[in-house]
């Protein structure tokens, strides 16, 4: 599974891609960053129920949850009258959490069944990239404690630092194309002679 940091690095992106110049908008990333990671509250029932595996990658990794998620936005968008339009709200959100599922399809996964019913309800097959491009670490599900104990094995550290480090790398480099990015479009006209 893809941690919380390589969520929050491409919900981060999703940020950056929509927000409109200028200031940043706390709130938004703040947005953003929750629905990337939001696929995995899934985790929350099972470690109450002594089983974290107990509802991890089901409805939560799926394209009809990104769409439900998309639609209930845009619905509170338009009751509760926000100054954003309905339908960039659904794109904004649909896009922050699919890319949860876009992150764990291109995750190794080794414990059975492989990868996650991500097209559901158009297709029950499991999906998993060929080639996957991220790490995994391997949940304990005995219980809580085990759960806990597995995101701190020296493997899961390796992995926690990787992705802290790609998040931050990720940070730098969208500052500093915006920054080339304005550099280039602020250019001052050339006068031209009498």
């Amino acid at each position: 599974m893809a941690l919380s940091f390589a969520h929050a690095a491409a919900g981060y992106l999703v940020y950056e891609a929509a927000r409109p110049s200028g200031p940043h908008r706390p709130g938004m990333l703040a947005s953003a960053v929750v629905l990337a990671n939001a696929a995995d509250f899934d985790f929350v029932p099972g470690l109450l129920a002594g089983d974290p595996n107990l509802c991890h990658r089901g409805f939560t990794h799926t394209l009809g949850a990104a769409v439900l998620v998309a639609v209930v936005a845009a619905v509170a968008a338009r009751v509760g009258r926000w100054r954003c339009r309905p339908g960039g709200v659904a794109a904004f959100v649909g896009a922050a959490y699919g890319t949860h599922l876009l992150l764990d399809y291109v995750t190794a996964d080794v414990v059975p069944p492989h990868g996650a019913q991500f097209l559901w309800p158009l297709s029950d097959a499991y999906y998993l990239a060929a080639h996957p491009l991220l790490g995994e670490i391997v949940i304990d599900p005995a219980g809580r404690t085990a759960f806990f104990r597995s995101l701190l094995t020296p493997t899961a550290l390796a992995h926690w630092g990787a992705d802290v480090g790609m998040l931050l790398g990720l940070v730098v480099l969208v500052h500093a194309l915006r920054a080339a990015w304005s550099a280039l479009t602020d250019v001052e006209p050339v006068a031209e002679g009498p």
